[in-house]
């Protein structure tokens, strides 16, 4: 599905292909989740990172992709690395690095302490926003001045989902991209791509509470979620502001069910 003119979804999955750039781009793997939780008294196996690698490759070969951005937050812990962050990225880099694929990071708010790993394996860096052309790929944790030309913003961060209620009363949530528009340009949110993160409702957030600048600035009622489902496909919910008026009874049947699923 073509989400701005130069960026399509690949598939069910949380990430973007530019097809002019040759790039796949993705954001939030968060990787060394679990053993942060490990630390809280929440123990999980340690597996999700042979996912998010596993199908970085398949996206990648799927794609034809040679480029990977990485929209931050590559790692989960704000602090120095940990040993199970320091052999999963470690692993991460080599493995791209043997597909000859060319990858670019854009530095989140959990990327602390990655700059030696990253140049050892020649990888980049970027402090604040990587520029293609009119498109800015940025984490979205700190509103910056953009580039003149900028025309389209993609950003992570947010771990976006759309929360549905269906005609029982069941309750699902899906991961989401949205798409609107910020200071007159696309803004486009990339969901998370960490299996661990099933994201945050934006339907059921205000505004204040949203954790993107972007998106606090922006008229988030205009917003459209566009849901991701592994074995299901992707499928467009409606703007967010018609989804929080079912949500609160003022719907077409006045029930408060999303009748969209």
């Amino acid at each position: 599905m073509k989400i701005f003119k130069d960026g399509i979804t690949v598939g069910a999955h949380p990430a973007l292909f530019l097809p002019k750039y040759g790039t796949l781009v993705i954001a939030d793997l968060h990787i060394g989740y679990e053993s942060s939780l490990g630390q809280k008294g929440v123990f999980l196996p340690q597996n999700s990172y042979t996912a998010i690698r596993n199908r970085i490759e398949e996206l990648l070969r799927a794609t034809g992709a040679k480029k990977l951005a990485i929209l931050g937050d590559l790692k989960h812990e704000f602090g120095k690395p940990s040993p199970q962050e320091w052999v999963e990225v470690k692993d991460l880099l080599e493995t791209l690095g043997a597909m000859g694929v060319e990858t670019h990071v854009v530095r989140g708010n959990h990327d602390n302490y990655v700059i030696a790993i990253l140049s050892r394996y020649g990888v980049h860096l970027h402090e604040h926003f990587l520029m293609m052309d009119h498109i800015v790929l940025t984490h979205g944790h700190l509103e910056m001045d953009l580039p003149e030309n900028a025309k389209v913003i993609l950003i992570g961060h947010e771990h976006p989902a759309v929360s549905s209620l269906d005609s029982s009363g069941a309750r699902y949530k899906f991961k989401c991209f949205l798409v609107g528009k910020c200071r007159g340009k696309r803004l486009v949110v990339l969901p998370a791509f960490s299996p661990l993160s099933a994201g945050s409702g934006i339907n059921e957030i205000d505004r204040e509470d949203l954790l993107s600048p972007y998106l606090r600035k922006s008229d988030i009622d205009e917003f459209v979620p566009l849901a991701v489902e592994d074995g299901i496909g992707i499928f467009r919910f409606p703007p967010i502001g018609v989804m929080r008026r079912i949500r609160k009874g003022d719907g077409a049947n006045g029930q408060g069910r999303n009748q969209y699923i």
